[in-house]
């Protein structure tokens, strides 16, 4: 539910768990984590789009970059040890935790309004940005979309969540297929995940109409902040 309404899928705090609680290796969180992100956000990109939330020509052009990008996610995140996946993952979800609570004193452009990021140049290198952080992590391309959406390009939050939700649903499929064949996916965590990331999805949309821009940034960054404080503590303690 978190997840959806901030737009990043759940992974974010899915992965510290498979780290802390289960010691699960990097190649099979990212796997197992990715199943739930996508059916998380499969089942709130729905209501998004039944709202008119989300900024569908942007979603096309990071859509497309994603796809191919997502493959080399898999391929990377089995060259990398189990403490250089953790200490990585907490510094970019800290790392944007801070421009999160910067961004609250930024004014939001208009709904509609057209930026940077609606070039399709631009578009098209997020996306390969996205498919490529959504596979090596396991969280979906949140952890680009909210930093370039929402701080450099000022669109409105509920609109970045939004978009945020589709491109992710759109586009985890690939990292999905490459990690299974891969061999990465726990299936004795992943059912459980998914059963709980289908309904959580399902809730958000309607409790997001409910929330305010300012409120919802502060809960995506406490949340990131968490995260990224359980996988340092995990190498500290």
């Amino acid at each position: 539910m978190l997840g959806s309404l901030v737009g990043v899928g759940g992974g974010f705090l899915i992965v510290p768990l498979l780290r802390l609680a289960f010691d699960v290796p990097p190649a099979q969180v990212a796997g197992t984590s990715l199943i739930l992100v996508f059916a998380n956000t499969a089942a709130s990109t729905v209501g998004y789009v039944r709202d008119g939330k989300v900024d569908l020509p942007l979603a096309g052009w990071m859509t497309a970059g994603a796809i191919p990008a997502g493959v080399l996610g898999v391929v990377a995140v089995h060259r990398v040890n189990g403490a250089r996946f953790d200490v990585a993952y907490a510094c970019v979800l800290a790392a944007i935790a801070v421009l999160v609570l910067l961004r609250r004193s930024v004014a939001s452009r208009p709904v509609g309004e057209r930026t940077f990021v609606h070039d399709w140049r631009v578009g098209l290198l997020a996306g390969v940005a996205v498919g490529f952080f959504s596979s090596l992590f396991g969280i979906g391309g949140g952890i680009v979309t909210i930093p370039l959406l929402l701080i450099a390009a000022r669109m409105p939050a509920h609109i970045v969540t939004a978009t945020s939700a589709f491109v992710i649903a759109t586009t985890a499929p690939v990292g999905v297929i490459a990690h299974a064949v891969a061999g990465d996916v726990d299936w004795h965590l992943t059912i459980p995940l998914v059963a709980g990331g289908l309904l959580g999805g399902a809730l958000a949309p309607p409790i997001a109409r409910r929330i305010s821009s300012p409120r919802l940034l502060t809960i995506l960054a406490a949340a990131l902040f968490v995260a990224a404080a359980g996988l340092i503590v995990r190498h500290l303690v």
